[in-house]
């Protein structure tokens, strides 16, 4: 009889002790995920922002003038063209 109590109670200690270690591990686990999970919202904050700034009206605009040496266009440079009717139907 004692026998059977003694390894009941050495088999619990390992239960117990094994349930901890897997507990440490999950713990360690999930530590690492929260972190990665802040650094990838970190990121998507600063995307989110780079392409705001990329989309801005006066940096279109900006880049249209410096690269494609576009311009404003004056009044005088306007032309409006009218079609006869019918015409755009196929």
């Amino acid at each position: 009889m004692w026998l059977i109590l003694i390894v009941s109670v050495l088999i619990s200690a390992l239960a117990v002790v094994w349930t901890k270690h897997q507990v440490r591990l999950t713990s360690t686990q999930l530590h690492k995920t929260v972190k990665q999970e802040y650094a990838l919202r970190v990121e998507q904050g600063r995307l989110e922002l780079e392409y705001n700034h990329l989309l801005s009206r006066s940096r279109i605009e900006q880049v249209a003038k410096d690269k494609l040496g576009m311009t404003v266009m004056t009044p005088a440079q306007e032309r409006v063209l009218l079609l006869p009717e019918g015409a755009m139907k196929p």
